[in-house]
Order: C-alpha cells, then sequence, then structure tokens
C-alpha cells in the first residue's frame, strides 16, 4: 500500500499498514504458518477484510500491522508488475516493493474514495518535487491493465492531474 510511497520518500515510520503479498505459505492455505510466527514472535495475529492473516507486531512500543494477501480477491497485480518490483533490502530482509508508477495505476484503477485521496496526495507530493514519477513507467503500468480498466483509470488519474 503506502508504504511504497513512503519507501520513496525514504520515511523511516511507515502511517498505515504494511501489505505484503506472500507467494509462499499461502496466507489462504497455510494460516497455521503465520499464526505459529505470530506465537513465535509475541505478535497478534487477526484478519484482514479478506479473512487473510494480519499480524500485529509491537517493536519499540508502536504497533505495525502486517497485512499478507494472495494475488487473487480485490489485490490482484498483474504479473508484470511484480516482476518489475525492485527488491530493497530491510534490515536483513530482501523484498520486492512495488514502483510508485504501478501503485498509482492500482490505486487509480481500484478508484474508491480512500484511494483517490491519496492520489491526490501523492500528486501534491510531485507538484511539490518531494516525490519523482516516471510517466513513460506509468503509461506502461496502464497497459498491463485488463483493456477494460484502462480508459477509466486514465479517466481516474488525468482528472488529478496527472500528465499521460
Amino acid at each position: 500500500g503506502s508504504t511504497v510511497i513512503s519507501l520513496e520518500l525514504r520515511e523511516k515510520k511507515f502511517e498505515d499498514d504494511v501489505d505484503f503479498f506472500a507467494f509462499e505459505p499461502s496466507p489462504l492455505i497455510e494460516e497455521d504458518t503465520y499464526r505459529s510466527w505470530a506465537n513465535e514472535l509475541g505478535w497478534e495475529m487477526t484478519y484482514t477484510e479478506l479473512g487473510t492473516p494480519r499480524l500485529i507486531a509491537r517493536v519499540g512500543g508502536t504497533d505495525i500491522v502486517l497485512e499478507f494477501y494472495e494475488n487473487i480477491h480485490d489485490f490482484y497485480v498483474p504479473p508484470e508488475m511484480l516482476e518489475r518490483a525492485p527488491a530493497k533490502k530491510l534490515k536483513r530482509v530482501e523484498i520486492k516493493v512495488l514502483k510508485p508508477e504501478d501503485y498509482i495505476v492500482l490505486k487509480a484503477k481500484a478508484g474508491r474514495d480512500e484511494d483517490m485521496e491519496d492520489l491526490q496526495k501523492i500528486r501534491e507530493l510531485i507538484s511539490m518535487g518531494k516525490l519523482k514519477i516516471d510517466e513513460r513507467l506509468v503509461k506502461e503500468a496502464i497497459n498491463m491493465l485488463p483493456e477494460e480498466d484502462q480508459k477509466l483509470t486514465i479517466k481516474r488519474l488525468k482528472r488529478l492531474g496527472f500528465r499521460l
């Protein structure tokens, strides 16, 4: 989620939960593995709105919410976006993080009020020069969407002032 933008801005704290697409173990099929991790680490385990594991880690007096999804449901990400996601090292763990351009396109595709508010904030960061976006990558990301989603996604982005 918004962690993509926070990492790009090199922020030390995340405002929202951290969403993970887990390939293995499957959050839907191997829920017990996630419960085991939570128990071993002294974390709490609850569930996302889609019924997948949500781990709540207490780190330095702060709760960090880790939500695990599979690449299905409302959180489907085109495989090409996952393939081009760069690997980043967080502490000793290497993870792949969506490109900000892909995140922007996925938010526009979803189009909920909260998504549009998030995109407006991102647009402001771009306008202030705090965030750099490659418009070519945004166009590529739009082309990765199913054809039936492309026009509406473009319309939403243009309405917010994104140049395409």
